[in-house]
């Protein structure tokens, strides 16, 4: 069933834009662990035998890893706050979908063709199945969510309240190095698209 959002953008929300400040808050924390980790193993490394060095160093390689995803996370902040004041909520019209691979499929429907779908997806890397979206998705405890964006382009996706923010996107929409969507789309749509973060390309 659809839910009402009574504001013109998700950002005028002040439950949204607490939940922003929370997402934000762990990413960050996140994000500060990872020099104290790489403190600890230099540490580990000089206190202990040459030889161990055929431990640690695997455990740096998997830390980086994970400093790179934290980083990337992290970056989204700014991306997810220009979507939200750009589109409002919609809720009860997308829904989440395990696959087969481990990630996530969100499908949302098309702004300007209802019955057709559009899917983004996340998840999917090394290190992301631990992800509060990719474990709850699969268990089946998140199967409704709401939608800020245009599904073409990009949006923020956030479980029912709104919580969990994230920031998912089309990679034609983010990626210079291909197409940006023009088939199928409005100028208002794209110029509002565009507004958010999108690629949409010229006129």
């Amino acid at each position: 069933m659809t839910a009402s959002v009574p504001y013109k953008t998700a950002w005028e929300d002040p439950a949204t834009r607490r939940a922003w400040r929370r997402t934000a808050s762990l990413r960050c924390a996140a994000l500060v662990t990872w020099p104290l980790g790489f403190s600890a193993w230099l540490f580990a490394v000089v206190m202990t035998p040459v030889w161990l060095l055929v431990l640690w160093i695997p455990v740096l390689c998997v830390g980086i890893w994970y400093a790179m995803l934290s980083v990337i996370s992290t970056l989204s902040l700014m991306r997810t706050r220009r979507v939200l004041r750009v589109y409002p909520w919609q809720a009860g019209i997308a829904r989440a979908e395990p696959k087969k691979n481990g990630s996530t499929r969100f499908v949302v429907p098309d702004p300007e063709r209802a019955e057709k779908s559009v899917s983004l997806g996340h998840g999917g890397l090394i290190g992301t199945r631990g992800h509060f979206w990719l474990r709850e998705v699969k268990s089946g405890r998140i199967t409704d969510v709401w939608f800020a964006g245009d599904p073409r382009y990009l949006g923020v996706v956030a479980a029912p309240g709104p919580r969990r923010l994230l920031w998912v996107a089309q990679r034609e929409a983010t990626d210079p190095r291909m197409s940006p969507r023009k088939k199928g789309v409005s100028p208002a749509a794209r110029a509002r698209a565009r507004a958010a973060g999108a690629r949409v390309g010229g006129d």
